[in-house]
């Protein structure tokens, strides 16, 4: 048992040193970790100075507030993904992506779980808006579920097709149409993701205030 432990702890040891550095700097530094924790934990200051300035308290049971986050690499930690694609000497693409989705392993960011129940203890909305597909709702609730951080209470904003994009679904929360129509009128006090597109005003002085951004070397479209 004890030579199987170490057969496995050589292999990944090798498979990992030999990634590319930024998906080892996601995987291994310490410093991504910080500063995942740095952006929930401001994100979560602002949000008490925001509703209640005066005593930090919130707890509100009837209000209307909602913060729309990103999923992946935002709440979501798929840098495993980026092995499994190193491994095969592949690139992303849909069908490799897919495959990944069904198997529900992603991890959580670090600071994710402090983050949302902190929302959810405080009657605050949670709206994910992620280019995930709709089909693969149930595949991302059950690794949600796995990862301990699943809410009946969540709202799912995934997308159906290729023009669905987010800004799509972003006009359906703030008038109330469309999938959203069933719902009341939220106001969203708080946007997380990890790209640009995830965010409704990109104007760099909303961030780290309404709008909080997470490192992710790993892919984007610079």
């Amino acid at each position: 048992m004890k030579l199987f432990l170490l057969f496995i702890i050589f292999n990944l040891s090798s498979i990992y040193g030999k990634l590319p550095n930024d998906v080892r700097w996601v995987i291994e530094s310490s410093e991504y970790e910080a500063l995942c924790h740095q952006i929930f934990n401001d994100a979560i200051y602002k949000l008490k100075k925001k509703i209640s300035p005066n005593n930090f308290s919130l707890n509100i049971v009837n209000n209307n507030y909602a913060v729309v986050l990103d999923l992946d690499e935002t709440i979501m930690d798929n840098s495993d993904y980026q092995v499994m694609l190193f491994d095969k000497n592949e690139k992303y693409n849909p069908e490799s992506w897919d495959e990944w989705v069904l198997k529900e392993d992603a991890k959580l960011v670090p600071g994710a779980r402090k983050y949302l129940n902190f929302l959810r203890d405080n009657n605050i909305q949670v709206i994910f808006l992620s280019n995930r597909m709709d089909k693969r709702v149930e595949e991302t609730k059950n690794n949600l579920k796995k990862l301990g951080v699943f809410s009946d209470n969540d709202i799912y904003l995934l997308r159906l097709d290729k023009a669905d994009k987010k800004n799509v679904r972003r006009a359906e929360i703030f008038n109330s149409t469309g999938r959203m129509k069933n719902y009341k009128n939220f106001k969203i006090i708080q946007y997380l993701g990890d790209a640009m597109g995830d965010f409704e005003d990109q104007n760099l002085d909303e961030f780290g205030m309404d709008n909080f951004v997470f490192p992710n070397p790993m892919y984007g479209k610079w």
